[in-house]
C-alpha cells in the first residue's frame, strides 16, 4: 500500500504486491538447496557430537549448543546425495521447528553461501509433491541456476519415523537374544 501526496491510500504496484522471502542457500554434494531465515536459529561450524546407538545412519547424534542438547541429522546421508566434505569440515544449520513442537534440530550441510532476497516469482511449486517427492517444497530459480528448498517440517517427520522404526526393531532383536539365552540356559 502507499500513500499519495495528500495522504490518501493508492492502489500497491504489483512490486510492493509481490511478496518478498529471505532464504540461506547452502550445498550438499553437487546440488543447491536453501532453507527459509525464519526457521534458523543460527549457523555453527560442525561441534563435537555424541552418537546414540541403534539409529538411522544419517542421525549423527548429539551436541550441546549454549546448554542445550541438540539433536544433529547429516542431511546429505538422509537425502542420499554423495558428499565427499569430511564431516569436520561441514556447518551445523540449527533450525527451531514450530511445527514440530518448537523443537530444534540441526543439519550438517556441505558449505553455505549466503542469504538472499527472492519473489514469489522465483518459486515454482508445479513439481511438488510429483517428481521433487515429499520432502521438497519448491524449485528457486536464483542467479542461474535451480536451487531446492526442503521441506524441513517433513523431513523431521520423516526422520522421527525412521528412528522409531530402527528402535523398535533393536529392541525386538535384544528382546529376541534374550529370549534364547534364556532358553538355552533353562535347557542346561
Amino acid at each position: 500500500m502507499s500513500f499519495d501526496a495528500n495522504g490518501k491510500v493508492t492502489e500497491a504496484s504489483s512490486a510492493e504486491r509481490e511478496q518478498k522471502h529471505k532464504i540461506i542457500v547452502f550445498e550438499l554434494g553437487d546440488q543447491t538447496f536453501a532453507v527459509e531465515v525464519d526457521l534458523v536459529r543460527e549457523i555453527l561450524r560442525f561441534q563435537e557430537i555424541r552418537p546414540v546407538p541403534h539409529t538411522p545412519p544419517s542421525f549423527l547424534g548429539v551436541c550441546t549448543i549454549r546448554g542445550e542438547i541438540i539433536p544433529v541429522i547429516d542431511l546429505a546421508v538422509f537425502l542420499r546425495i554423495s558428499s565427499d566434505v569430511e564431516l569436520k569440515d561441514k556447518k551445523l544449520i540449527i533450525l527451531e521447528l514450530k511445527e514440530e513442537g518448537n523443537i530444534k534440530v540441526a543439519v550438517a550441510v556441505d558449505s553455505v553461501r549466503r542469504i538472499y532476497e527472492i519473489s514469489e516469482k522465483q518459486m515454482d511449486f508445479t513439481l511438488r509433491e510429483s517428481f521433487l517427492g515429499e520432502h521438497l517444497t519448491c524449485v528457486i530459480k536464483q542467479e542461474g541456476e535451480n536451487v531446492l528448498l526442503p521441506n524441513f517440517e517433513k523431513i523431521i517427520r520423516a526422520f522421527k519415523l525412521e528412528n522409531l522404526k530402527l528402535s523398535k526393531k533393536a529392541f525386538e532383536e535384544a528382546d529376541l537374544e534374550t529370549f534364547a539365552n534364556e532358553e538355552s540356559e533353562a535347557e542346561k
